[in-house]
């Protein structure tokens, strides 16, 4: 999309962009990132989607999270079991259900400031190209290294590179998997100074996950590093997305 953001022509008009946020017990991470999205001008919110995909919260469903009334279009889907780690699928569902050409995916602790919105509607996102984003600090806006888990591409260049493997659900940190693949399916670009705004556990305490330990049992490390050599070698049956059954819940 080339210039501003222009006001879609009816309010079913197919959104410009998907912003994908994977959440799991963030509730006042999400109500700070309500309050940001509902700032942006109106010009903005009328070209965009926001999708939250909750992670099976068992406490805080982030449907339960009050909602400003001025937000742009809004989804919210729950995926009906709570099994640690996958936010893998999550993404997967994000991509799935968006309605726009263009996706951005990142997590909930990181804002997406309203000139980092315009800026991206303002640019044309070739298929087959997959881009990061430059990070400030959101508090003290200092800058910080690229976010390896933020990606802005279409959501064909998403499929083509096949989604995030769900095999890996329950093992912390394999998603940089998708990464590699990408690297091998799509040219990576860099846009340092379209930025996203890290929101730090110091100043919103749930702002990254804290209900489950980030530390892989010894069993869970080995069968992740044994999975995906064979995954690797084609040993073993490739991307699985969309194995977990989820509902729209707003």
């Amino acid at each position: 999309m080339n210039g501003s953001a222009k006001p879609s022509p009816a309010s079913g008009a197919r959104p410009a962009l998907s912003i994908v946020f994977a959440y799991y017990e963030n509730p006042a991470m999400l109500a700070f990132q309500w309050k940001e999205i509902a700032g942006y001008s109106a010009d903005l919110k009328a070209v965009i989607e926001i999708i939250v995909v909750d992670d099976g919260s068992p406490v805080n469903p982030a449907a339960d999270v009050p909602r400003p009334n001025n937000l742009p279009r809004t989804s919210i889907f729950r995926i009906r079991e709570d099994f640690a780690w996958n936010q893998d699928a999550a993404r997967n569902i994000g991509a799935h259900e968006a309605q726009a050409r263009v996706l951005l995916l990142t997590d909930i602790d990181h804002v997406v400031p309203h000139e980092s919105v315009r800026s991206i509607l303002a640019r044309e996102i070739p298929h087959g190209e997959f881009f990061g984003l430059g990070r400030i600090k959101y508090f003290g806006k200092h800058r910080s290294e690229p976010h390896p888990n933020s990606y802005l591409l279409t959501k064909k260049t998403y499929w083509d590179i096949g989604g995030h493997d769900e095999d890996f659900a329950g093992i912390y940190g394999k998603d940089f998997l998708f990464r590699k693949r990408a690297s091998r399916a799509a040219r990576e670009q860099h846009l340092d100074n379209i930025v996203l705004a890290r929101v730090g556990s110091t100043a919103v305490k749930d702002a990254g996950t804290r209900t489950i330990p980030r530390a892989n049992t010894v069993p869970k490390r080995v069968w992740g590093y044994l999975l995906e050599w064979l995954k690797k070698l084609r040993l073993w049956r490739g991307v699985q997305t969309l194995q977990h059954p989820y509902d729209r819940v707003v």
